[in-house]
């Protein structure tokens, strides 16, 4: 598939983070006997755009990241973080089959491990699952590379055990790490991360999900929706009204919820 030849293909590349780091080094080194300052202040602009590349995934500066599709059609995907729950992901799946909708769940390791019934629902259903890591820690990529990669391979592991074989990688808060882009590479592994969200904290805000999603919804848009509990029953009863709320605005504005896998042009799950 186009998008997977082209993930391949700038893996054999040097990533923008590396030649903006060569060419750094050469200005800084060419510099430095003539103003140590001014190196040093290169080298610091260089870890400033580092920095900037892990909270900004989607300017692929540190690794290749898929961040929205490349369908060029009509079409936008649904994807739901931090489950599977109960009830909430039992309901979202209700709320899909009610709209004949397929959606992607990146789910955390400790969750399935939990609820693999769950996991074996969303499988049979007809979705796709994808790995967002076993403990779902915010501060993750703050780790470092064997923290993240035992992450990562943990969660892989277990998923891999219940008969699902995850090739997408989402982290944890949409944040990454310069030395995520290896640990996927080894293990055959690809970075997805979202470009449509509503800002709810992981269902923490609920009230007016929808609105925020739809008024700037565009084709190839990369929905992220949480299928965890809000805290309270009445604030699960606005969250599920609220997500179906999307689910027929996005069909309102003559757009289609198709498969992640479609809107990409790459599986999420292999064989």
């Amino acid at each position: 598939m186009g998008t997977s030849h082209s993930v391949i293909k700038s893996r054999k590349k040097l990533s923008h983070a590396e030649i903006s780091g060569i060419i750094f080094l050469v200005l800084a080194t060419t510099i430095l006997f003539i103003s140590p300052l001014a190196a040093a202040l290169i080298a610091f602009l260089y870890i400033i755009l580092c920095v900037l590349g892990c909270f900004f995934p989607q300017t692929n500066f540190l690794f290749p990241v898929i961040s929205r599709g490349n369908s060029g059609k009509n079409y936008v995907a649904l994807t739901f973080d931090d489950g599977p729950s109960k009830p909430t992901t039992n309901n979202i799946l209700n709320l899909l089959d009610k709209y004949n909708v397929k959606a992607t769940f990146f789910v955390s390791g400790v969750n399935a491990k939990r609820y693999p019934e769950i996991i074996r629902e969303i499988f049979a259903r007809g979705h796709s699952i994808g790995n967002h890591s076993y403990s779902h820690s915010p501060f993750l990529m703050l780790k470092g590379y064997s923290a993240i990669k035992r992450e990562v391979t943990q969660a892989k592991e277990i998923l891999k055990d219940m008969g699902v074989k995850t090739s997408a990688f989402r982290p944890p808060v949409g944040i990454i790490n310069p030395g995520l882009g290896k640990i996927l590479v080894e293990l055959d592994m690809v970075c997805v991360t979202f470009n449509r969200r509503a800002g709810d904290a992981g269902n923490f805000f609920v009230k007016s999900i929808s609105r925020k999603i739809l008024n700037n919804i565009k084709p190839d848009d990369i929905i992220l929706l949480h299928d965890v509990p809000t805290g309270n029953t009445h604030n699960d009863e606005i969250f599920l009204s609220e997500a179906e709320k999307v689910i027929a605005g996005i069909s309102a504005r003559g757009l289609t919820v198709v498969p992640l896998s479609i809107l990409i042009n790459r599986e999420i799950m292999g064989s």
